[in-house]
């Protein structure tokens, strides 16, 4: 009994429970807290992305209650505000400065991991930090929802995963959405893991070249 787990004590003054399935579990933001003994500032990002996120489209997301049906967002496991004001009590336990450096990064609006990593492919390549989920519209007409943007230059970044290739009703919505894109003057750059693994450099540039147009003024 017990063999390979692991306690920690948590000071009565950070410890929050929550209850799912009528057990008493650490809060998502205790959690996150506390995995950042383990996990690196770009995992914690991740996770934190996560738990502020409110679509019911994150990929593999859980939550306590299931969202109505055809809801598209529903309540957070985690407010920013709750993971700041962790990250700040923290103080000096270990893992304290690296949940204050994660929690800067942390985004609302992402719908994957994979969302996550690449606006850190884009970052740590030099470029400007992308809006995330952003929605487009001409006019008053709705044309859809993007992964990342530079709104300002018409460059829309999307992260397909595999699940865009093997969900038909998906790759018919994906390549309308792309074409309308293209209707208004945006440009849009679609990437897989292959692009942005282990090598992005060519992504990267891709981005830049973009940026560097619509600067220039030569458009999208």
């Amino acid at each position: 009994m017990g063999r390979g787990i692991q306690s920690r004590s948590i000071h009565d003054r950070l410890w929050e429970a929550r209850e799912l399935h009528g057990v008493p579990v650490a809060s998502p933001s205790l959690t996150w807290a506390t995995a950042a003994k383990e996990l690196e500032v770009s995992e914690l990002v991740v996770m934190g992305d996560a738990l502020v996120a409110n679509s019911t489209n994150y990929e593999g997301l859980v939550r306590p209650q299931a969202p109505t049906e055809g809801a598209r967002t529903a309540p957070p496991l985690a407010t920013l505000e709750e993971l700041v004001e962790i990250a700040d009590a923290w103080g000096s336990r270990r893992g304290g400065a690296a949940l204050r450096i994660a929690v800067a990064r942390i985004r609302a609006g992402v719908e994957s991991p994979m969302e996550t990593w690449t606006r850190f492919v884009i970052v740590a390549g030099g470029l400007p930090e992308p809006e995330v989920g952003v929605e487009v519209w001409d006019g008053s007409e709705f044309v859809g929802r993007v992964d990342l943007a530079y709104r300002a230059q018409k460059i829309a970044i999307e992260y397909e995963g595999d699940h865009h290739r093997t969900d038909k009703r998906q790759w018919r919505k994906d390549i309308g959405r792309v074409n309308r894109l293209q209707e208004i003057d945006w440009l849009a750059i679609r990437a897989t893991t292959v692009q942005l693994w282990p090598t992005p450099t060519r992504f990267v540039e891709q981005v830049r070249a973009a940026l560097s147009r619509a600067t220039d003024g030569g458009g999208p």
